[in-house]
């Protein structure tokens, strides 16, 4: 799946160079993460929209008077399996999201089964690193909300840790810690500018559809109306999840060009394999940066996510 090169370059960027970069991002690769997005949302959000709709269909038959319990009863099952669905299926999808944009970052191409492939052996370290996260941060939330949003801000890029480098658990927490020590505002800034755009994008698109569908529908057909209307807000969180992740990942980035050099360690790499440096003439033994000129790394196995094998590709 080649891919336009409509990237940010490797560089320190401040909260409006993020947004910036994390709109283009994703204009420009709008597909192929789109793609990644829907083949696990897809099916689990139409499932769900089914299920939602076979119980208010009950429930507007008895005029909302009596409650269907036996109804609500039978669909325990299918209402536990969705839940157990996502949990499974939602820290996979999170983490091929996270490897794809890193991917396309780096300018390189990517496929959505060589994302899914990478990430597959990790989806367990993913799903208990989320869990860890969430716990936290419900705990925080539970003493007037300030610590959780304290602690949500900590651990905001323990997903691509997980998804990119071989730390997870509680050292890929200690990590994400470590990296957005002393950039908490910064980061959340970003982050929170972001959703806001998200969410007045997703209520200037479904706000006027609801309104529609409430004056056409509400009397003859309630249960459908709801059923469109559900159907037609989680169209658009499909197509909008892939920003989150995006100003995650770059985030992640710009925290390791800030903190580790990262943009540094790229250039000589890109140097060494093109067997060239500026400013030599040809024949000339190109100069490359010692170990000791490039910025220590906290994590040797995490100076870059690794490259997808010839058959992934």
């Amino acid at each position: 799946m080649p891919l336009p090169r409509q990237i940010p370059p490797l560089q320190k960027m401040e909260v409006a160079d993020l947004i910036d970069a994390a709109i283009r991002l994703y204009r420009h690769n709008f597909i192929p993460l789109l793609e990644i997005v829907a083949v696990v949302h897809g099916p689990l959000m139409g499932t769900q929209i089914v299920v939602n709709y076979l119980l208010f269909r009950h429930l507007m038959a008895t005029g909302g008077e009596q409650i269907p319990w036996l109804a609500l009863a039978g669909s325990i099952p299918m209402f536990l399996l969705l839940i157990v669905a996502w949990l499974v299926l939602f820290p996979l999808s999170e983490g091929a999201l996270a490897v794809g944009i890193s991917e396309i970052y780096l300018g390189r191409q990517i496929s959505l089964a060589s994302v899914y492939r990478r990430v597959l052996a990790r989806w367990w370290k993913l799903l208990l690193t989320m869990l860890a996260v969430s716990v936290v941060v419900g705990v925080g939330v539970l003493f007037c909300i300030v610590p959780g949003v304290v602690f949500w801000t900590w651990f905001l890029i323990a997903t691509p840790i997980v998804a990119l480098e071989r730390s997870w658990g509680t050292e890929a927490m200690s990590r994400s810690y470590n990296l957005v020590a002393g950039h908490g505002w910064r980061v959340f800034l970003t982050w929170f500018l972001l959703q806001l755009m998200v969410a007045v994008v997703t209520y200037a698109v479904v706000l006027p559809f609801n309104l529609v569908l409430t004056f056409t529908l509400m009397e003859a057909h309630p249960a459908l109306m709801q059923t469109i209307m559900q159907a037609a807000s989680m169209v658009v969180q499909i197509v909008l999840r892939p920003v989150a992740m995006i100003a995650i990942v770059l985030i992640y980035y710009d925290l390791r060009i800030r903190k580790e050099g990262f943009d540094l360690v790229m250039m000589a790499r890109e140097l060494r394999n093109q067997g060239t440096s500026p400013g030599t003439q040809s024949g000339e033994q190109p100069v490359f940066p010692t170990n000791e000129e490039l910025p220590p790394r906290p994590i040797d196995q995490a100076d870059l996510p690794p490259r997808p094998s010839p058959t992934e590709e």
